[in-house]
Formats: structure tokens, C-alpha cells, sequence
């Protein structure tokens, strides 16, 4: 069984400025957990799951053809747009 990483992809543009990528561990999904429980939690972190950058605005969440996750600005215009994503970690 291996050790699975939630990761936040989060682009940000402000200002005008060009758009800039952070990327964080948002949770760590262990004790040997098959793939398929770790999308489970996936799933669960990404329905209640709000970036920083888009504290405080009105979102959408939307699952990719990946299995992937997506929030987004419910209007579709902001400041940001924020990927969640599993992988499996091959390297402490």
C-alpha cells in the first residue's frame, strides 16, 4: 500500500500581474490505503475545501475527467483558480 499527498495547485493573478502557481500539500492520506480510499478522500477534502486566495468568494467545485478537482469562482471571474489532485508518494 503506499502513502497518497492531496495537493493544492492554485494559480494566482493579481494586479494584472502575471498569473503565478503555488503548490501545497493540503493533506496526507496514509495507513495503506488502496488508491480507491484515497480518492475517497480526495472527494471529501475537495467539498469542503477553499484556498486561501479564494477566502471570503463564492465557489464552485467540479470534478475533472482526471478525477481531479476544481475550484473556481462561481461567477468564473476572480482572483484565482484552485486544482486538487492525488498523488502517490514514491519518496519521503
Amino acid at each position: 500500500m503506499s502513502t497518497w499527498l492531496i495537493i493544492e495547485e492554485e494559480t494566482v493573478t493579481a494586479d494584472g500581474s502575471a498569473p503565478r502557481r503555488q503548490v501545497k500539500v493540503v493533506r496526507q492520506v496514509t495507513g495503506k490505503k488502496t488508491l480507491e480510499e484515497a480518492l475517497v478522500e480526495l472527494h471529501k477534502v475537495a467539498r469542503g475545501h477553499t484556498p486561501d486566495s479564494l477566502r471570503g468568494v463564492s465557489t464552485v467545485v467540479g470534478r475533472d475527467s482526471d478525477g481531479s478537482f476544481w475550484v473556481l469562482p462561481t461567477n468564473g471571474k476572480g482572483p484565482a483558480s484552485c486544482n486538487l489532485r492525488l498523488i502517490e508518494q514514491i519518496r519521503p
